[in-house]
């Protein structure tokens, strides 16, 4: 993990390794923390480097559900924004792949053929206590914080709850998961046509400096390069699907477009079959 300052008192947690990226505003009225992690343990760490506290906090925003966005949630007292779908699937996933007998048994299973994962997570996960967004919105919430203006906007695309943090004087976006820098995205709750437009709207922000959830600090070129890669493997498989060819006759396709090195061994394929059953899907329900 490095921190970088990419505006003044504005600061991003950028996960070296490829994991999720957070951010830190600072106000004349606490600190302003951009999603939590994976655990409260990776978010303490963040914050003792940037010399803050979790009692220094006005307020928390979760750009999405996914646990490694949300999971250092426990550390703060003060109020938690997200979406108000944000809520509503941490809640459920509460009662199921969530609970600590689920996560337990995860851990074991993925454990068998990755032990030190297996041995860190039981660590940083040993006292985790998934806590709630306390406050939701609906299409867009702005706020003034100790004369920051922050903006939340929902843009539904990478998840049904996608959010970006939009902070207009400093021209500085946190996009969450809607971009993943140097590695390939992942898709599994994407709608990916509004994916696609979500990433084509967010050059309108005229950001100067951008924090995907994933990878390195990117601007226009890494946004464009992702919506290529996106669209040409939506439009490739749409094709193969035309043509009455099978999922595995898809997948061998060797014209695919590469995205990145790192995920390429578990997503390349993986994301060609997550599209192709969601256009069989589609074509199903036309008829």
């Amino acid at each position: 993990m490095r921190i970088a300052q990419i505006a003044p008192g504005v600061l991003a947690f950028l996960d070296i390794d490829g994991g999720p990226n957070a951010g830190l505003v600072r106000t004349s009225k606490g600190i302003v923390v951009v999603d939590t992690t994976i655990s409260p343990l990776d978010m303490q760490e963040r914050l003792d480097a940037a010399g803050a506290a979790a009692s220094d906090a006005s307020l928390v925003i979760n750009t999405h559900f996914h646990s490694d966005h949300t999971w250092g949630n426990q550390l703060f007292a003060c109020p938690i924004l997200a979406h108000q779908v944000c809520r509503d699937e941490m809640e459920a996933r509460l009662a199921e792949d969530w609970s600590p007998k689920e996560i337990a048994a995860y851990i074991e299973e993925r454990g068998k053929s990755e032990p030190a994962w297996a041995e860190d997570m039981r660590r940083k996960w040993a006292d985790l206590r998934i806590t709630l967004p306390t406050e939701t919105f609906e299409e867009r919430r702005e706020a003034e914080i100790g004369g920051v203006r922050i903006e939340v906007i929902h843009f539904d695309a990478h998840t049904p709850d996608s959010s970006v943090v939009w902070l207009p004087e400093a021209e500085v976006l946190f996009a969450g998961d809607l971009i993943f820098e140097g590695r390939y995205p992942f898709l599994y709750d994407a709608d990916v046509p509004a994916l696609i437009d979500a990433l084509k709207r967010l050059p309108d922000l005229g950001a100067q400096a951008i924090v995907p959830g994933h990878g390195a600090l990117c601007g226009e070129r890494e946004i464009d390069g992702l919506v290529g890669y996106l669209e040409e493997t939506w439009t490739r498989t749409a094709d193969h699907v035309t043509e009455g060819h099978s999922e595995d006759e898809a997948v061998a396709d060797p014209d695919y477009p590469r995205y990145a090195e790192r995920g390429v061994e578990r997503y390349h394929e993986a994301n060609i079959r997550l599209i192709y059953t969601r256009l069989k899907e589609q074509a199903a329900n036309r008829l």
